[in-house]
């Protein structure tokens, strides 16, 4: 096993204002040796980095569309620019391409206003703990790729119900921030054992809070499959029961061969 000790969705400031590199390192990626490409949560997480970094606030919401393929890709330019919003929110759109070509588009908000009081309505659901749950091994690529960088641990799953509660966690001891939660809310796809090997179409995504080193429980519940496209939506926990995200998630089902 291949753990990155830096965190691989971050970037870096381009040669235009507004602008900024991700260089693409293994464990940004997924998908067969000699076929990699970027998993579809870390564009996401650089995206946040990149709009935090240009707007100097926190994200709230985003949302990702999926366009186009980023197979060798070996940087995504993310172009950020407010296009509205006040004095504590502004709305932000970003763009991403690899190789000059687009791949990826965003919307966001960022900011806040204060002052304010917190109030979480959402509970952690009675499950069984992290270190009460097998490891959940999953075939997402070439060693030292984005599997490696994940510990999982299946703590429910009722395909009937269309409902998975799963343990995750860094290997390398990241904190789950506004960029690392971005990554875990890709998981979506996963989740039952008719979506995987789909592929996303988008990803809204809702930060709240950042938790220290530890545990994320994420409670995926499928809503539909219709039309050959799965729709549903997550909640993502810490150890110590505090909701940290809120996600929602539309993709392609895997294609049912054709009769003969």
């Amino acid at each position: 096993m291949s753990v990155s000790r830096f965190p691989f969705w971050r970037v870096a400031p381009g040669e235009r204002e507004g602008e900024y590199i991700l260089p693409v390192m293994p464990p940004a990626t997924v998908g067969p040796e000699g076929a990699p490409h970027v998993m579809g949560g870390v564009a996401l997480a650089a995206a946040v980095d990149a709009l935090e970094l240009a707007s100097g606030q926190k994200l709230l919401w985003s949302n990702i569309q999926f366009l186009a393929p980023t197979t060798h890709a070996e940087e995504l330019v993310v172009s950020c620019e407010q296009c509205g919003g006040g004095q504590s929110v502004g709305q932000w759109q970003a763009e991403i391409r690899s190789g000059g070509r687009l791949t990826h588009r965003i919307s966001a908000s960022l900011g806040a206003r204060e002052p304010s009081e917190q109030r979480i309505f959402a509970a952690l659901p009675e499950v069984p703990g992290p270190g009460e749950c097998e490891s959940l091994d999953r075939d997402w690529g070439a060693p030292g790729t984005l599997a490696d960088q994940i510990d999982l641990r299946l703590a429910m799953t009722d395909e009937d119900r269309g409902v998975q509660a799963l343990w995750s966690r860094s290997q390398a001891g990241f904190a789950a921030d506004s960029g690392w939660l971005a990554i875990v809310s890709d998981f979506f796809l996963g989740a039952h054992p008719a979506t995987r090997g789909g592929s996303s179409l988008d990803d809204t995504y809702r930060y709240i809070q950042s938790a220290d080193d530890g545990w994320v429980l994420t409670v995926t519940e499928f809503a539909a499959f219709d039309r050959g496209v799965v729709h549903g939506s997550a909640r993502h926990f810490a150890e110590d029961g505090r909701l940290l995200a809120i996600s929602s998630q539309s993709g392609v089902l895997p294609r049912i061969a054709r009769a003969p």
